[in-house]
């Protein structure tokens, strides 16, 4: 019995040993230790290598903390763990726990604040132009700073803690955002973003004169109105050489219509007579439209160049009826809605016509008062305009006039209720509505989004209208002369007729440098 007994007793003893063998193996396994860590700074957001050892090669058996606060494990090994400073974190000690142990770092890791812009300059420019960045905790690692102007990212070639040059990239006007790690910055004003406007000559010498050719080896006289097909092809009306001219998008003028001899014909090509074209319109079935001013009628070109006589019976007068029954007294501008209506700037009767695609002739507003100048917003014969020269029309059939005479742009609805978009008196100044200031302006187009542009005469200047109104200068010094260039270094010699293609390029005529003038904006 004693020695039952006493083998129970050893073999708990053994049971006990092999127990606490077991114990003191789970309890073997060594801390982890950091040895280093690389940066040693930097914001939220920061990708910080922590190198050491005992680490889990399982990303979530390890547990990382700056100065008390979690951070996200990305990538795990044995010796190397890659986290990310997280949001919140401040300066201090790493901390890292595997398997309920812990080490902790012998520096400490300098979490730097937030980046904040406090200024930039210059404020506004084209695409291209370098801005400094001026604010507080941005990265001396160019790679590490993200800059965008409203949206769009832009080149950094330098940075500092404090400075950062960037270089503009093509866009909008907006805010400046700075990135640094997951911290975002953004500016308190917008950057004005301009576009870079550059002005070219398309077709003409500049020299008055006869030929078709390309480029500057063609030759107006005074071109007058200037109109644009769906394919990019510009169509001139050439008032002193009393032809209607087309030029290619390379620049290779020839002659549609006409003579080259004032009078009145029908015809095919050079049988054709005008006298005094200034007006001109495209359908989109390329028809081309023409105020044909002295012979008080408008005249319609197919694409082959075959003319005829849409409306006017040829002497002056205000009378509404069809084809030739009806009268103009010198119709100069003129547009073409989608419906295929021909909308009249009857400049001398005061008035605006309206012609549907059988030459059935209306007033649409206007007193009709020939001579009788004057100004007065309205309804339909209440209205009252001086020399209306230019008109253009958008998809809702609004009609927008350049009123020569009152150095004012009008819209005219389509039930012929006339406002005032922009301009007051005679002048030059920028600026919204009746605050901006015109001087005898006569062309005019508008792009797709709305806005108008205006070929402001005597201003020698290029104005641009948002559709709320706000007028600004497009390209032009001021000063009559012939410069191609950017902007306000290029000059005109009267700018005439303006027209735009679907890219929204546009076109002038340079009526006293027998020039059709390309302007890009982008």
């Amino acid at each position: 019995m004693k020695i039952v007994v006493y083998a129970k007793a050893i073999l708990l003893m053994v049971v006990l040993l092999v127990f606490n063998s077991c114990s003191d193996d789970d309890s073997s396994t060594a801390p982890p230790s950091i040895n280093d860590f690389s940066p040693t700074e930097g914001i939220a957001g920061t990708t910080v290598t922590i190198n050491g050892t005992n680490f889990s090669a399982v990303t979530s058996d390890n547990i990382v903390k700056f100065n008390g606060t979690t951070a996200n494990v990305t990538v795990a090994s044995t010796t190397t763990l890659t986290v990310m400073v997280p949001i919140g974190a401040t300066s201090g000690k790493i901390a890292i726990e595997v398997n309920s142990q812990t080490t902790t770092s012998s520096g400490d890791f300098k979490v730097l604040a937030m980046p904040a812009i406090t200024g930039f300059t210059p404020m506004e420019g084209i695409a291209g132009t370098t801005v400094t960045i001026t604010g507080i905790n941005f990265s001396t690692v160019i790679s590490e700073n993200i800059v965008m102007f409203n949206g769009e990212v832009a080149s950094i070639t330098g940075a500092t803690a404090t400075t950062l040059t960037v270089t503009v990239p093509a866009g909008t006007t907006g805010k400046i955002t700075v990135q640094v790690g997951a911290q975002k910055t953004t500016s308190l004003d917008d950057f004005v973003y301009k576009p870079l406007v550059m002005v070219s000559t398309l077709a003409g010498s500049g020299t008055t004169g006869f030929a078709d050719g390309t480029g500057t080896a063609a030759q107006f006289d005074r071109p007058y109105g200037v109109a644009v097909d769906a394919d990019g092809n510009v169509y001139v009306a050439d008032g002193v050489n009393q032809r209607i001219r087309k030029i290619t998008p390379v620049g290779t003028v020839s002659t549609l219509a006409g003579s080259g001899t004032a009078g009145f014909a029908d015809g095919i090509g050079a049988t054709a007579q005008f006298r005094n074209p200034t007006g001109i319109a495209v359908d989109a079935s390329g028809n081309v439209y023409v105020g044909d001013v002295t012979n008080n009628r408008i005249r319609m070109i197919t694409p082959n160049g075959e003319v005829s006589t849409l409306a006017g019976g040829g002497t002056s007068g205000l009378v509404d009826g069809t084809g030739t029954a009806a009268k103009f007294y010198n119709p100069t501008g003129l547009t073409v809605d989608a419906s295929g209506n021909v909308y009249v700037c009857d400049t001398e009767n005061n008035c605006i016509r309206k012609i549907t695609p059988d030459g059935v002739v209306s007033t649409l507003a206007g007193d009709g008062a020939a001579g009788a100048f004057g100004y007065a917003d309205g309804v339909g014969t209440a209205a009252r305009f001086t020399l209306p020269r230019s008109i253009t029309v958008d998809p809702a059939g609004n009609l927008y006039v350049v009123d020569y005479g009152n150095h004012r742009i009008r819209k005219v609805t389509s039930g012929g209720v006339v406002t005032t978009l922009a301009g007051s008196s005679k002048g030059f100044a920028d600026g919204k509505g009746i605050a901006a200031k015109f001087d005898y302006p006569l062309g005019i187009a508008r792009d797709t989004e709305g806005n108008l542009y205006v070929a402001d005469y005597n201003n020698q200047r290029i104005r641009k209208i948002t559709p709320s109104g706000e007028v600004s200068t497009l390209a032009g010094s001021g000063t009559q002369g012939f410069v191609d260039g950017t902007g306000a270094t290029a000059q005109f010699e009267g700018p005439f007729g303006i027209g735009i293609d679907v890219s929204g390029n546009l076109y002038v005529s340079d009526r006293l440098g027998h020039r059709i003038r390309k302007i890009t904006i982008q």
